[in-house]
């Protein structure tokens, strides 16, 4: 990262998307590099989704349907790691004695 800057990014689609879960996506984005990263590429695939169906360009189809794809493995991953943190979070269950 130049200069030690954080790299910055709009959360806002990731928290539309998971709404339920958006207390935890922010901290996970703060605290979870590995979080952050496959976040960072999901965003940056809708961004270049967007762009793609945007434009007049024919022929994108094939694109097109490679970004739908990405962005849905990129949701699986992003829910399988929510549904890790809040196990963890939830710790063992209690013995109720």
């Amino acid at each position: 990262m130049p200069n030690g800057e954080a790299i910055r990014f709009d959360l806002k689609p990731l928290l539309e998307r998971f709404p339920d879960d958006a207390i935890l996506t922010r901290r996970l984005c703060l605290a979870d590099q590995e979080f952050r990263s496959i976040c960072e590429d999901y965003l940056r695939a809708r961004h270049t989704l967007t762009r793609l169906q945007s434009s007049s360009n024919v022929g994108q189809e094939l694109t097109i349907a490679d970004y739908l794809s990405v962005i849905a493995a990129l949701e699986e991953e992003i829910v399988a790691l929510l549904r890790t943190a809040r196990d963890r979070d939830a710790g063992p269950p209690s013995q109720g004695f």
